[in-house]
């Protein structure tokens, strides 16, 4: 299946389905969506979605973050908005933010993104517990789907180093 194509079914798994009962974007004004460096990680092979879709307000570009896969550095892209969007064109790590897949000792686990706690109020209060359970579980599910893919799952265990950095000043939820 085309990766495009795979992400656009994952998409799915989030279409009316948030991280709690509310409109969490109510409590911050969506901070998440504003600021001139408000851009999110597409993960591997999502940018080729952005070919599909109409995507006047996004802009893609290569990120800092790099990982290696049969040996071949590969750059993350990363996707900026505007600050507004179609909710049914966002990329997966918007829909499934304030949550993050993480490899914890080679096994899948969703976790609260500690980059969250900078901007989200889910993020800095709640734990994984407090989360929808349809939505842990969706989140979950999508990333066991990608982690069948060898790249992808080269790609989560870098990803998932790369967070650590982040952990040790805030622990796991």
């Amino acid at each position: 299946m085309n990766s495009a194509y795979l992400y656009l079914q994952l998409y799915r798994l989030f279409d009316g389905i948030t991280p709690v009962k509310a409109d969490c974007g109510g409590l911050c004004d969506k901070a998440c969506c504003r600021g001139d460096d408000a851009g999110m990680y597409l993960f591997p092979g999502e940018a080729s979605v952005y070919s599909l879709l109409s995507s006047e307000w996004i802009r893609i570009e290569n990120s800092d973050f790099s990982y290696t896969y049969n040996g071949v550095g590969k750059k993350l892209k990363i996707a900026f908005c505007n600050g507004g969007c179609d909710r049914y064109q966002r990329p997966l790590a918007c829909r499934i933010f304030p949550l993050t897949p993480y490899l914890d000792k080679g096994r899948l686990r969703v976790i609260t993104d500690p980059r969250s706690k900078a901007v989200c109020p889910l993020g800095r209060t709640l734990g994984i517990e407090d989360y929808d359970r349809s939505f842990v579980r969706n989140v979950h599910t999508a990333f066991v789907i990608l982690s069948k893919n060898r790249e992808f799952k080269a790609f989560l265990s870098e990803y998932s180093r790369y967070l650590d950095d982040y952990l040790k000043f805030f622990p796991k939820k």
